[in-house]
């Protein structure tokens, strides 16, 4: 005899054949589990996506100028060369005084600074710059420009941070050019003056000259000598973005449904491998010869009541832990916003 939920259990000689209308016999026979399982899952992933904050990214382009260049392939550059020089400014320019002077200009990531983590700060803000070169030709793997990217929850503070990056590395490459600049030209007043010596005494005008144009390059506040090299300058500010670029809400929600679905199904399939049941009137005439003569209802008493209001309450308990642990991971988590929208984006 086999009642309306269909719980008499079978032995390993039922047949296990898939059809549709066992599927949906399976799914009648266990709708409380697969309708639990489906919200908890569905439930815990809304609210982890809702929870997560809007991010916002904004770039500046700055451009890279190569005196006497001509337009076209000869004002490019090769892209190694550039790659190496952006690595050695960008030492300088992400040092731990750099830093430590943007994390107080635009008051970043207060809550660790209130803890006293300025490390953890200062590595937060690494993460969050990315400094990317720009191809102007692809088939010759040439560079003309770089863009400093920086995110932030505030879009304002995404631009501003990341126009001060690019001043740091224009002012930085400015530094750099003027110390070689400088090297360049005592090594090369250097090496007149030790010709010169060869020919003349130390009395002789142009001997004396020499030393004094050597003494006084190497004097604080001396006239700098710029090298002839590449030139910074911004082509296109950072400008606060309209739209946040992380997370992607939609998608995600449509992952969490697809996960809530899949879950539901998981659990319905291993509860039926491990504890089969009769669902359908032929599994049970195939099973016996004995005629099926009857189908009896479930009978619900008021018992059965009582337990099946303790068991929603603990549903309710056990949706509302999963909404609580969901928000407390996803709440204020821009760093895992931005990664989960970079992984999905990939």
């Amino acid at each position: 005899m086999m009642t309306e939920r269909g719980e008499t259990p079978v032995s390993d000689s039922a047949p296990e054949r898939f059809t549709i209308a066992r599927a949906l016999g399976v799914l009648r026979g266990h709708k409380r589990l697969a309708t639990v399982v489906f919200l908890a899952v569905l439930a815990g992933a809304t609210t982890f996506v809702i929870s997560l904050p809007d991010v916002y990214s904004s770039t500046a382009t700055v451009l890279v100028e190569h005196p006497g260049t001509a337009e076209g392939a000869g004002k490019s550059l090769i892209a190694v060369e550039l790659e190496t020089r952006l690595q050695t400014i960008g030492q300088e320019v992400l040092s731990k005084t750099r830093l430590l002077a943007l994390v107080d200009q635009f008051d970043l990531y207060p809550d660790l600074k209130e803890r006293g983590a300025v490390d953890a700060a200062l590595e937060r803000l690494r993460q969050e710059v990315q400094v990317r070169l720009t191809k102007a030709d692809a088939s010759r793997k040439t560079t003309v420009a770089f863009s400093i990217s920086f995110r932030s929850r505030h879009p304002g503070t995404a631009a501003h941070v990341a126009n001060a990056l690019a001043a740091f590395y224009i002012e930085e490459n400015a530094k750099s050019r003027e110390r070689q600049g400088s090297a360049a030209r005592l090594a090369r007043l250097s090496q007149e003056l030790a010709q010169m010596q060869e020919v003349y005494t130390a009395r002789y005008p142009d001997v004396i000259q020499l030393k004094a144009e050597i003494a006084a390059l190497g004097q604080e506040g001396a006239k700098p000598s710029l090298a002839v090299g590449e030139e910074f300058r911004i082509l296109d500010p950072a400008t606060p973005a309209r739209s946040p670029a992380a997370p992607q809400r939609i998608g995600f929600l449509a992952l969490g449904i697809g996960l809530a679905i899949g879950a539901a199904a998981a659990a319905v399939t291993l509860v039926e491998l491990f504890e089969p049941s009769f669902h359908l009137q032929e599994e049970l005439q195939a099973f016996t010869t004995v005629p099926v003569l009857a189908s009896i209802p479930y009978i619900n008493t008021g018992r059965d009541q009582q337990r099946h209001w303790q068991s929603v309450a603990r549903i309710a308990v056990g949706l509302a832990i999963v909404v609580f642990v969901s928000y407390h991971l996803a709440n204020g988590n821009d760093q895992l916003a931005w990664l989960l929208s970079r992984s999905a984006a990939r």
